[in-house]
């Protein structure tokens, strides 16, 4: 067991409010965690939480995605750039390992090198291997160290296939996959132009119809209720 277990292991609900150091993201929706930084015995952790929603909430949706990612994290241990899983605290929380980096820039003046994105690409294929597909990876989920070296968080949209899968788990697979690989040269494009490869190139000219429909949905649907809503609760 890693030291890091050790000093967890007693760690009950009632002790993280000495622990707490500050939020780190702050949920936004009935389908978001808090994530909070704790520092306990000299050591930082975050812990993931559904505890502050509505218990109905928390019941029926807060499970869910605590154990779906739960159960990815630890088909994807071991794997450098994977933060490590330490303790499932009860059904609605999770403490993990704590990365200190910041998120992969918006602006194009960045200190990025097409190193960062070799490496990105290699741990997005290993992820591969695993049976694993992120399913969203935005800015704010790839968090860059800094040596350059890209760490992958929240799970909660993964897709895992079981086994060998069937007919259709293997085809839908295949398709998150591209997915994932897409979004990733699309982001190197964006933020390193020019540093594609002819074939990468080739590959992000040819953007399958279900991921042109689905960000054309997330353009004209889903970002204007998410504005919407926001106004509403000012």
């Amino acid at each position: 067991m890693s030291s890091s277990a050790n000093i967890l292991r007693a760690i009950t609900r009632k002790d993280l409010k000495r622990c707490y150091v500050r939020r780190l993201h702050e949920a936004r929706s009935v389908a978001q965690a808090n994530i909070e930084l704790i520092e306990i015995g000299g050591h930082c952790f975050v812990l993931k939480d559904f505890y502050a929603h509505h218990p109905l909430v928390r019941a029926i949706w807060g499970r869910r995605i605590i154990a779906h990612e739960w159960r990815i994290y630890k088909r994807l241990a071991g794997i450098e750039g994977i933060p490590r899983i330490y303790k499932r605290l009860n059904d609605y929380a999770f403490i993990m390992e704590y990365v200190a980096g910041g998120r992969i820039p918006h602006r194009r003046d960045n200190d990025l090198t097409p190193k960062f994105f070799e490496r990105l690409k290699r741990l997005v294929a290993e992820m591969h291997t695993r049976g694993i597909t992120h399913g969203d990876l935005r800015r704010k989920n790839i968090l860059v160290k800094p040596d350059e070296h890209p760490f992958l968080i929240d799970f909660a949209s993964a897709f895992a296939l079981k086994g060998h899968g069937n007919f259709i788990t293997r085809a839908l697979f295949r398709r998150l996959k591209k997915i994932d690989e897409l979004t990733v040269l699309k982001l190197q494009a964006h933020l390193l132009p020019g540093t594609l490869t002819v074939d990468e190139e080739r590959r992000l000219a040819h953007t399958p119809w279900y991921l042109s429909l689905g960000r054309f949905l997330k353009k004209k649907i889903y970002r204007p209720f998410k504005h919407a809503t926001r106004k509403r609760k000012k």
